[in-house]
């Protein structure tokens, strides 16, 4: 086979499993939560992602099974290098597909920057430590999800709520917040205007976490000495600026994105990837560099720290079977559990300063819409914020009021006609039962059955009087 051929064998590789791994993704993400595939979860990526497994571990303080998955990545950055960022990130390939400046200014980054990715890392791990997530807004499966959830999915038809076009851009849904999911992916996309992959190089914590297990992987890039002709090109190709010039044109593991750029382009063959004896890192940061990415690590976390004791009083309606507490811990603010949501009760929040934070999942239309029993929300989340309640939970979630059934309009009571429509939708266990009495119709006395409500138990959701056939329903929620 021609070096022609090999170079293109290579690089078709490469882009079939990027290509391969975005479909998955959004496959994944827009169809895989209404095609009920048990084996293949809509979160696959996010539970491969080791930086949700770690952070939701750290701030839970709870080990998950699901961060074994997080694992298998680490396993292969150990082995392989930055194969994640070059090969499998969804953002990754979106970033390489996005325009961004030619001749060698579209590389040029100062190596002091390349150190901004461990300081948003070390911010997220210290949030993480502090209980909260918040920063996990900076995930780049969070930030590719983020649209497809909010905006793709409902334009598609896919969630309960967009079933067209019309009712999706009239939808109140489509508020700003809806639209902020873009922001971050803009802004990501667009910082390639500044330098190629200037995300993946400067910023992304999940990059700094893989770049610090790839400083000790076992196979990396190597330059034959003696076949190397010294033309550089290797240094100008590569789009991380792993390659350095003044070293003999050796490469930082850390920044190796595995990409092969370096060895399509080489004139004579003189660069290849294979085991290592040695595990010592090209780069080692100087103490000014690290003072300021501590410093600058430090300064955001306290910031972003004193926002939520503002409103700690701030109360907001939260999705059955979590708490403030369980979303600070574990929500990493992917979207799934609104797009899952059946009757669109789900929202994001636009609170910045309550406990949970911004982008949390909210009930901000009235509790009526939350069947409480579908328990759609809680398996597309990646981390575990949702889970199903039980009866004891649901019932602390009552809001302050019951079901009142009104005799005069009830069709078991005024006609003698066992309906009980109510009964089967209630989502609480015993909230409202039946009893058998013998009422007077215009036909005279009728032995039937009519609801009885059990204020203790009933949650106010409101299920009842959508499921009640009488209009105005003969069951409502007094509060």
């Amino acid at each position: 086979m021609s070096r022609v051929s090999v170079k293109f064998a290579r690089e078709w590789v490469r882009r079939a499993v990027q290509f391969a791994a975005l479909l998955a993704f959004v496959y994944l993400v827009v169809a895989a939560p209404w095609l009920n595939i048990g084996w293949l979860p809509s979160q696959l990526f996010s539970r491969l992602d080791p930086l949700v497994g770690l952070t939701a571990v750290i701030a839970s303080r709870a080990l998950m099974a699901y961060a074994a998955l997080g694992l298998v990545t680490m396993a292969f950055t150990f082995v392989l290098g930055r194969v994640w960022c070059g090969w499998l990130c969804p953002l990754g390939t979106l970033i390489e597909l996005t325009p961004s400046r030619s001749g060698r200014a579209a590389n040029h980054l100062p190596a002091r920057w390349r150190y901004g990715k461990y300081a948003v890392f070390a911010l997220v791990l210290g949030a993480a430590i502090f209980g909260t997530l918040a920063p996990m807004v900076l995930d780049p499966i969070t930030i590719a999800m983020r649209p497809l959830q909010e905006i793709v999915m409902p334009l598609l038809g896919s969630d309960a709520v967009g079933v067209s076009v019309g009712q999706y851009l009239s939808r109140d849904a489509m508020r700003l917040v809806a639209w902020l999911s873009m922001v971050p992916l803009v802004v990501v996309l667009a910082l390639n205007a500044v330098t190629r992959r200037f995300w993946c190089r400067a910023l992304c914590p999940l990059g700094g976490m893989v770049a610090a297990g790839s400083a000790a992987s076992f196979v990396r890039r190597q330059v034959d000495a003696e076949a190397c002709t010294r033309c550089g090109k290797c240094s100008r190709e590569c789009p991380t600026s792993a390659i350095s010039p003044k070293q003999g044109f050796a490469s930082s593991p850390s920044e190796c994105i595995v990409c092969l750029h370096c060895t399509d382009v080489c004139p004579t063959a003189a660069i290849g990837f294979g085991p290592v004896r040695t595990l010592a890192p090209l780069y080692v940061p100087q103490r000014r560099e690290t003072l300021i990415a501590l410093g600058a690590t430090g300064a955001s976390l306290a910031g972003m720290l004193l926002l939520p004791r503002v409103a700690q009083a701030q109360e907001l309606l939260r999705p059955p079977g979590t708490t403030e507490q369980r979303l600070a811990e574990r929500c990493v603010r992917c979207g799934a559990c609104y797009a899952a949501c059946p009757t669109g009760a789900l929202r994001p929040s636009t609170s910045v300063t309550a406990p949970a934070g911004l982008w949390t999942p909210v009930l901000d239309e009235r509790p009526r819409h939350c069947t409480m029993d579908c328990n759609l929300c809680a398996p597309v989340c990646p981390t575990d914020a949702l889970h199903t309640p039980t009866d004891q939970e649901a019932i602390a979630l009552r809001l302050g009021g019951f079901a009142v059934v009104d005799k005069t309009r009830c069709i078991a009571w005024t006609r003698g006609k066992s309906c009980l429509k109510c009964t089967r939708f209630c989502p609480i266990s015993g909230a409202i039962g039946s009893t058998p009495v013998v009422v007077n119709t215009h036909f005279g006395p009728k032995e039937t059955r009519v609801p009885v409500v059990t204020p203790e138990l009933c949650v106010a959701c409101g299920l009842c009087t959508d499921s009640c056939p009488v209009q105005p329903a003969a069951i409502v929620v007094r509060r």
